[in-house]
């Protein structure tokens, strides 16, 4: 999807009090404790390692660290990694 197209349905989302990432296809990021997170409505796995996982997440990369990475699940739509998480950043 166009930038403009996607800026748009963010806008919406917004002016609506609807989820974005349902309406604009952004990613979805859920962390449970400092041990599991799930992204949804990903692009892909970047690069990924025992102490690092990116992902794609459109128009950032979300960058897991920590330590002893094992994924549990990837779907098209989702994903799934545990471990201990030290920090989650998004880097536009």
């Amino acid at each position: 999807m166009k930038k403009p197209v996607k800026n748009a349905l963010f806008h919406v989302a917004e002016a609506f009090d609807l989820p974005a990432d349902a309406v604009a296809g952004v990613a979805r990021v859920e962390i449970v404790g400092a041990r599991e997170i799930i992204v949804a409505n990903h692009g892909g796995i970047i690069e990924y390692t025992p102490e690092l996982v990116a992902v794609s997440g459109g128009e950032a990369i979300i960058e897991v660290r920590g330590v002893g990475f094992e994924l549990l699940s990837m779907s098209a739509t989702e994903l799934s990694v545990r471990g201990r998480i030290f920090s989650v950043e998004f880097k536009y």
